[in-house]
């Protein structure tokens, strides 16, 4: 299959608590219907960056696999089975979700303990 386009848009994004930030997303991934969210606006304020996004893992039949972004919890991507084309190397690929979805990680702490 053809490479994606990686044309980015703006993008809402729904964390555990409820609250819809602004990301950008790559419009040939959302246009799929797969991965939730819906377009933002401008007035949508901005995520901060507090650490990675919920994610979901997908694969392929030649065992490769990825991680893509899962925008509220209504996306269709979280149950096993549903297909998602994704770039891999210099062409897209059918993939498939290995079900459910990895939890948002807050933003570790640097433990580096500076001297002065």
């Amino acid at each position: 299959m053809a490479l994606l386009s990686g044309n980015r848009i703006a993008w809402k994004y729904t964390d555990d608590d409820g609250n819809v930030w602004r990301v950008a997303a790559q419009a040939a991934m959302v246009s799929q219907a797969k991965l939730g969210g819906s377009a933002a606006a401008a007035t949508d304020p901005a995520r901060p960056n507090w650490g990675k996004m919920r994610r979901c893992t997908v694969s392929n039949a030649a065992g490769q696999s990825r991680v893509v972004p899962v925008y509220d919890l209504s996306a269709p991507i979280i149950a096993k089975g549903e297909t998602l084309n994704a770039n891999w190397g210099g062409d897209s690929r059918a993939f498939t979700s290995n079900g459910g979805f990895i939890n948002e990680t807050p933003q570790g702490r640097n433990v580096t303990k500076q001297t002065t």
